[in-house]
């Protein structure tokens, strides 16, 4: 067990800053829900207006991280009601904020297409750095929760890691059509809970929470954390996967930006090149008409047969030049 002295929390009252069923419950839950609902309702329009402040106050305000870190308690003091207690609110809080997010998708003005909303389109590609930054967000999460003297980490916490953003943008994603990317961003935050339950349960048990209660003889703590393990490597496969394509593009970006300045000219100037959803988008900048060489034709050497390919010219036209042959 870490040595620990003075600061860290006893059980019970973890246990009070993490189950919503001890102390004054019906306080605790009715907070929680008003909480969940006015992150899920700034978290969204945060996203359909592209604004990365907005976005950043809806992690503050969002209360999911609780029962999250409560399921990693649950499982370290082998309390298999408070364990499924905190999951069934995970549950029922994160299909709370994606109903919520497509039903603002719904009514409030497309301000932003999608396809070129970097909030929305930045959470719906999941990689093992997401992951990573996931875990040490949890380890940091736990601490604060274990010891009485940094508890000011918190704000951090909410800020680092990425619960109800990703949820709002499945209901975005699926309002606008976008399976694809309401996996994404799903998978995004089951990586975080993920990693959250990971870290905060060997946190908690290092700490030597799981000394403190008896194991009930219905609730095998091995077969919990084996559950969690096992799911956390089946995500992190896709993760790794995404991981690879994403360095890939990167690839492909580079040697799209060489071709594409050519293509531009001297008087023209490539401010950027990025994928958007499925599109390779070309953002040129004094381009007043487009050369005549046909860009995707050059630049099939570089970037994948079938690729749309759009340039935007800064104070100008949007132009779709078709795929790559």
């Amino acid at each position: 067990m870490v040595a620990v002295r003075g600061q860290r929390r006893t059980l019970p009252e973890l246990s009070e800053e993490l189950f919503l069923d001890i102390g004054d419950s019906a306080t605790k839950r009715w907070r929680f829900a008003v909480l969940l609902i006015l992150a899920a309702v700034i978290a969204t329009t945060g996203l359909l207006a592209d604004s990365t402040a907005t976005v950043i106050g809806a992690m503050i305000v969002a209360p999911l991280g609780v029962p999250i870190i409560g399921t990693a308690l649950g499982i370290v003091i082998a309390d298999g009601r408070r364990l499924v207690a905190s999951v069934v609110t995970v549950l029922l809080g994160g299909a709370a904020v994606v109903v919520i997010g497509w039903l603002l998708a719904a009514v409030l003005p497309d301000i932003v297409p999608i396809t070129r909303n970097s909030q929305v389109s930045s959470r719906t590609s999941a990689n093992l750095i997401d992951l990573v930054t996931a875990i040490a967000t949890g380890f940091a999460g736990a601490f604060g929760l274990a010891r009485k003297d940094v508890s000011d980490v918190m704000p951090g916490v909410a800020i680092a890691i990425s619960l109800v953003p990703p949820l709002a943008v499945v209901g975005i994603t699926l309002q606008a059509g976008d399976p694809n990317g309401a996996f994404g961003a799903l998978q995004l935050f089951a990586s975080n809970m993920l990693a959250m339950i990971v870290s905060g349960s060997i946190l908690f048990t290092a700490y030597g929470y799981a000394n403190e209660a008896r194991e009930s003889p219905h609730f095998k703590r091995s077969l919990a954390y084996g559950v969690v393990a096992v799911a956390t490597i089946l995500i992190a496969i896709p993760l790794t996967i995404t991981t690879v394509d994403t360095v890939d593009r990167l690839t492909v970006v580079g040697n799209a930006k060489a071709i594409a300045d050519d293509w531009a000219g001297t008087e023209a100037t490539v401010i950027d090149v990025a994928f958007k959803g499925a599109n390779l988008e070309f953002v040129i900048e004094d381009l007043d008409v487009l050369p005549a060489v046909d860009l995707p034709a050059v630049l099939a050497e570089a970037v994948p047969r079938g690729t749309p390919v759009v340039v935007n010219r800064v104070g100008g036209e949007r132009s779709e030049l078709g795929p790559v042959p």
